[in-house]
């Protein structure tokens, strides 16, 4: 019963957001555009959450990644900073080059580069969670994929690739993720 109402929760708060600004991809209104980093924000914590890590890398502070979007890294320092993952303490780092990403327990990568992401991807460690933003980035690694259907902010899992990784992704993750059909196996 309990994770019905998480799932519900979870579907009403997505939803209203989605919902409360009408928008397109290419033209934004500020307001659309400060709702959509709102709701990056959440899914992302969320993401963090709700995706358990391997027990050796659950001591420490827990590091959140940002690479290619300051506006993202400034929102989310500033509502999840000091939010506990388990018991680690959310730390926040925001990169401007490749070469600067290093351990990161979950990093979103908002390029669209899928060369980028693939780099990054192969330079990264396995405990990290990829995050990424386009359009079927799964397929190049990314556990996450945010994609927009109909104007509404949703994501994939690669639920294979965190399996592999030793990551197991809380049920519901994965029933909100978007159509089932993509959550790739």
């Amino acid at each position: 019963m309990r994770l019905f109402y998480k799932i519900l929760f979870f579907s009403i708060v997505t939803t209203v957001l989605n919902s409360s600004v009408a928008f397109t991809q290419d033209v934004v209104s500020s307001e659309a555009k400060a709702a959509r980093i709102k709701l990056k924000g959440i899914y992302i914590y969320q993401f963090a959450r709700r995706v358990y890590w391997p027990e050796k890398y659950t001591k420490g502070d827990f590091y959140i990644g940002i690479y290619g979007s300051k506006e993202i890294f400034d929102q989310l320092s500033v509502s999840y900073t000091g939010k506990l993952v388990g018991s680690q303490a959310i730390k926040f780092k925001f990169f401007e080059k490749p070469s600067e990403v290093k351990n990161c327990h979950l990093l979103y990568v908002i390029d669209e580069n899928k060369t980028l992401i693939s780099t990054i991807n192969n330079s990264i460690a396995k405990q990290t969670v990829l995050v990424s933003e386009a359009n079927d980035l799964v397929s190049s690694g990314s556990m996450f994929n945010f994609i927009y259907v109909k104007g509404s902010l949703k994501y994939q899992i690669n639920k294979a690739k965190a399996e592999q990784n030793g990551f197991k992704i809380d049920q519901t993750l994965t029933k909100l993720a978007y159509n089932p059909s993509w959550i790739v196996d």
